[in-house]
């Protein structure tokens, strides 16, 4: 004899998982696809706000990432500097780097790949120019 399917069979048969359709799962099931859908977590942050003490007393203001490198400092030292502060003459920065560098509280910024926060530097802190030393 066969086997006949009716209506009802499957009534028998064991269910790996049952929805749960009670408002606090359906809360939590439209918070995770809201989450999965919205980048909210990627928004862009504020940039820092950093001031840069010159050798000869003057500062000036700069912008960079929350998440930014030494490098990418010194790239936004160069834009703003080379914007506010040349006329025509154009600045050597592998130059000025290979003799200064920012530091702050008296930590030399100088590795490139090394990530600002690390340091502690916050919206709102002062850097500094300084002579390199490798003593």
């Amino acid at each position: 004899m066969g086997s006949a399917t009716g209506p009802h069979d499957d009534d028998y048969l064991p269910r790996t998982s049952k929805k749960d359709y009670s408002p606090k799962a359906r809360r939590g099931q439209l918070l995770n696809a809201w989450k999965s859908t919205l980048t909210y977590q990627r928004l862009p942050q504020e940039p820092l706000n950093l001031s840069i003490l010159k050798l000869d007393g003057s500062c000036f203001g700069v912008q960079v990432g929350r998440k930014a490198t030494i490098a990418e400092l010194k790239e936004a030292v160069e834009e703003v500097f080379t914007g506010q502060f040349t006329a025509d003459g154009e600045i050597s920065w592998s130059h000025v780097w290979g003799h200064f560098c920012l530091s702050y509280q008296g930590q030399k910024l100088v590795d490139d790949k090394a990530y600002i926060r690390l340091f502690g530097i916050k919206d709102g802190v002062q850097l500094c120019f300084c002579p390199v030393s490798f003593n």
